[in-house]
């Protein structure tokens, strides 16, 4: 009967220190500031020039400055995209996304988009890691409607 309380004592104070050790792996994920992360893909974009060439990209998407038919990596009148790409690479996979909806929103903000032109630049900013051949290889599916 003693050995079955020691081992009872001994299981009981095993479960306590292994209780201890999840709840303060817990408390450590838990108070990882969300907003660090995001801070962490902002100060990444701030790095690579605010994706720069991937509005420039855009911009001459949207304007017809490049027809469909010429949308091909490696077509030297696609510098922006191979720099927009290269860019991205450079990026976290988490945060190649959110930087191009960031480029969207600010293109939307400073008036320089209008009407169906909004619709077009989403689509083709969602479409630019699968032209680049980089994760998500499935594209972008922005968060919020423009």
């Amino acid at each position: 009967m003693a050995k079955l309380t020691l081992l009872l004592a001994s299981f009981a104070l095993f479960l306590l220190v292994a209780n201890a050790s999840i709840y303060r792996a817990t408390i450590e994920i838990d108070e990882e500031n969300p907003s660090g992360r995001q801070q962490s893909c902002q100060e990444q974009i701030r790095r690579q020039q605010q994706l720069r060439h991937c509005k420039m990209h855009l911009m001459q998407e949207v304007q017809g400055q490049q027809s469909w038919a010429s949308r091909d990596i490696v077509n030297p009148q696609q510098q922006h995209l191979r720099q927009c790409c290269q860019q991205l690479q450079d990026l976290d996979n988490r945060c190649r996304c959110q930087g191009l909806e960031q480029v969207v929103k600010q293109q939307q903000q400073q008036g320089q988009l209008r009407g169906e032109e909004i619709r077009e630049v989403i689509e083709i900013a969602s479409e630019i890691p699968s032209r680049c051949n980089i994760q998500p290889r499935e594209g972008c599916d922005f968060r919020s409607p423009y």
